[in-house]
């Protein structure tokens, strides 16, 4: 009995132990290999668009999840995606848990090790300044940092700290000022300032041309155009065609009329009557034929 009882108690031990593990390796989040801090101001709203691209370690075990921290003044994620491998984006499950001024977003990522997180924040605006300041709270590692800022359409004096290391054009033609900012330990709290002249309210969306549309006027030809060798080569096309033609119709036999159809007994009788015949195959006609009805050809009277 003492047996039994003992057993029994190293069972419900072991389960323990085992669904307290388990519960722990289903609540642990991957850690962020690289972090890409996509920041698009007034591009369809007059704020900051705030895109992260991440992508955990190449070896890291499917399915797995991340966390990632944003504002609470943001409100909910714009759109939460993970990236196949064919590049498409799909809607990725997450949840929401507060913790101050913070949102932690917890992304669920089924078949892929890379995904995409969205969010609208404030930005200031002073007059023709404006300017907004990104901040990566501690708590938070990440093997490798970066930023991506488009530069908004109208916008001048353009200044973006830390300096960029890179320039150039990207998504949708529009220019971008990118720099890597390294790995980021725990204890780390990196920021991202953004600012810029900017005398109107034109958002960049607005100023991209829709695809398939000409990005430049056609120049028209001013000049007076020499025609003379058109003219001549449309004669000489004339001409061709004109020898062409002649040289056809004069090979092809001259068209034969059908004779009309008679009445058997009609036909007989004339043909009793008649003592005319083809000039061209002998054969006899009626009297009231006026062309062979063996060959066609006009008969003489």
């Amino acid at each position: 009995m003492t047996t039994r009882i003992f057993l029994a108690g190293l069972s419900a031990l072991i389960l323990l132990i085992a669904g307290s593990i388990h519960g722990s390796a289903q609540g642990a989040t991957a850690p962020i290999e690289h972090l890409e801090v996509s920041l698009w101001p007034e591009y369809d709203q007059p704020a900051m668009l705030v895109i992260y691209r991440f992508e955990i370690a190449p070896d890291t075990l499917l399915p797995a999840r991340i966390a990632l921290p944003v504002p609470a003044a943001s409100g909910p994620p714009h759109a939460v995606a993970w990236l196949s491998d064919e590049g498409g984006l799909f809607d990725a499950t997450f949840t929401n848990e507060s913790a101050g001024d913070w949102q932690i977003i917890e992304v669920e990522l089924p078949e892929s090790r890379s995904g995409q997180l969205e969010y609208y924040s404030d930005m200031d605006f002073a007059d023709t300044t404006r300017s907004f300041l990104f901040e990566w709270p501690q708590g938070f590692e990440l093997g490798g940092m970066s930023y991506k800022v488009q530069l908004p359409v109208t916008a001048t004096e353009l200044v973006v700290s830390p300096a960029p290391d890179g320039e150039g054009q990207g998504d949708y033609g529009l220019n971008y000022l990118t720099a890597e900012m390294g790995p980021q330990p725990v204890d780390s709290a990196p920021v991202i300032s953004v600012t810029y002249q900017k005398a109107n309210p034109t958002l960049s969306i607005d100023s991209l041309q829709p695809l398939g549309q000409i990005s430049a006027p056609i120049e028209v030809q001013t000049d007076s155009p020499n025609i003379v060798p058109w003219l001549l080569g449309a004669a000489g096309i004339v001409l061709l065609g004109g020898g062409g033609y002649y040289f056809v119709s004069k090979r092809r036999p001259a068209p034969q009329r059908v004779p009309r159809r008679r009445g058997k007994r009609t036909t007989d009788v004339e043909l009793e009557a008649s003592t005319i015949y083809c000039h061209n195959c002998g054969a006899a006609a009626g009297i009231s034929d006026v062309y062979c009805r063996q060959c066609g050809t006009q008969l003489r009277r």
